[in-house]
């Protein structure tokens, strides 16, 4: 059997390096879990990190940009990555081939784009190609999380127990994202509605109140004047109104895909008074809820911690986890790196400090997980109820402002004919 040498660190904290011999690494880290220990890194005799990533895989950002190519391309849902992995599970525990159960899946797939990765991915596991070699062709599909859980299930002899597990990890995922939609999807539909209010407003009321000014003359307000310029903006130089807005927005959704705009929106989200809270919390549960995942099914700590930054989808946590991991292989315990990084919760890492003594890990990490997913549902029902009369009001007091800018000048008017009649 092939020799690697370990890197652990028992309940104590104290690290230990020791050679040992086993079929595969799945069942190295296996059994020193049995023994009490967490094990941080585990390599070859030959020097070379065993069962590790190998090239550089593209993070949860760049695979979304990736996917974001086409502008009328379908995306693939977390619900639908869920549905394939329970079925695969289904399919291969029922005994069928991993080709029968691709092919099967793949004719009932509804999504062109998931439908064609599978057809791909079908061909490569025909022509010899391991199944995880063939998924990390397309990784705009399937994340660097799923290659690896797949590659460790099929070093271990257990691809049908993983894909069961990263079901209940989409189906999860899945659960925490529309939770977060939630909290967003009616101030979006109330901020759409503001803006056909506000321009049809400026549209067509305000111009016909405009030349009815004109023809009395009258001195107008400060205010009147300035929604008459806005209006006189939007319906006589639309020509550059609307091509200014447009390259405007243009111009921020290519900031946001460069490396250096998305960073610093990533950073500016975790700020935001609302929204940032919600982004650190939903982080969190992600972040636990994957490292539960990977470190359950036999993968080292520091490999675990690398596969999970790159799922993250915020640079800034993600780099934070990718320090945190350099910390880690220097000697620090997992509570001590993440709490260094000044990123993640005190609750939490106190948490991982009590799994990491208790020799529990995977399950204290799967019990932060469930109380960060009744942290989202909390903040986004108190994220809505704040922002629905915050949008209302908002909304009334923009009506309120251009009812006064209309009617003042009438108002006016009006005391000059009354006086003019006496």
């Amino acid at each position: 059997m092939p020799l690697y040498t370990v890197t652990a660190r028992d309940a104590s904290g104290r690290t230990i390096s020791q050679v040992k011999d086993a079929a595969s690494v799945g069942d190295l880290v296996a059994e020193l879990r049995k023994s009490g220990l967490t094990v941080i890194g585990v390599k070859s005799e030959g020097g070379q990190a065993a069962g590790g990533p190998g090239a550089a895989a593209p993070t949860e950002v760049q695979a979304r940009a990736k996917s974001q190519g086409g502008l009328f391309q379908k995306k693939v849902k977390v619900s639908d990555m869920a549905a394939f992995c329970r079925q695969m599970s289904t399919m291969l525990r029922a005994g069928l081939s991993l080709l029968d159960s691709l092919e099967t899946i793949a004719a009932e797939m509804d999504n062109p784009q998931f439908k064609t990765a599978l057809l791909s991915v079908m061909q490569d596991v025909e022509a010899g190609a391991k199944f995880s070699d063939a998924l990390k062709k397309h990784p705009h599909i399937f994340n660097f999380l799923m290659c690896s859980m797949v590659e460790a299930g099929e070093v271990s002899g257990s691809l049908d127990t993983i894909l069961e597990q990263l079901g209940v990890f989409f189906k999860r995922r899945y659960k925490l994202q529309s939770q977060i939609k939630s909290a967003t999807a009616y101030p979006k539909f109330v901020a759409g509605f503001f803006v056909l209010i506000v321009g049809g407003i400026f549209t067509f009321l305000v111009p016909q109140f405009a030349d009815l000014f004109k023809q009395f003359g009258a001195d107008l307000p400060v205010l009147t004047k300035v929604l008459i310029f806005i209006s006189d903006a939007i319906v006589s130089f639309w020509w550059i109104t609307v091509p200014a807005v447009i390259g405007a927005i243009a111009a921020f959704i290519f900031w946001r895909r460069t490396p250096q705009g998305a960073e610093s929106w990533d950073r500016l989200v975790l700020k935001m008074p609302l929204f940032g809270p919600l982004a650190v919390k939903s982080g969190v549960s992600r972040f636990t809820m994957t490292l539960s995942t990977l470190v359950k099914n036999g993968i080292t700590l520091d490999q675990s911690l690398e596969i999970t930054a790159k799922t993250l989808g915020n640079l800034i946590l993600e780099q934070a986890v990718l320090d945190a991991r350099q910390k880690l292989i220097q000697g620090y315990s997992l509570h001590q790196a993440l709490t260094e990084s000044g990123m993640f919760p005190g609750l939490m890492t106190k948490m991982v400090k009590v799994g990491e003594d208790s020799g529990s890990l995977p399950d204290m990490l799967n019990d932060v997980t469930e109380y960060y997913e009744d942290e989202v549902s909390a903040t986004v029902g108190a994220i809505t109820s704040m922002i629905e009369p915050a949008l209302i009001v908002s909304l009334g007091a923009v009506v309120l402002v251009v009812i006064l800018g209309i009617y003042l000048p009438i108002f006016g008017l009006s005391r000059a004919a009354a006086k003019g009649s006496k």
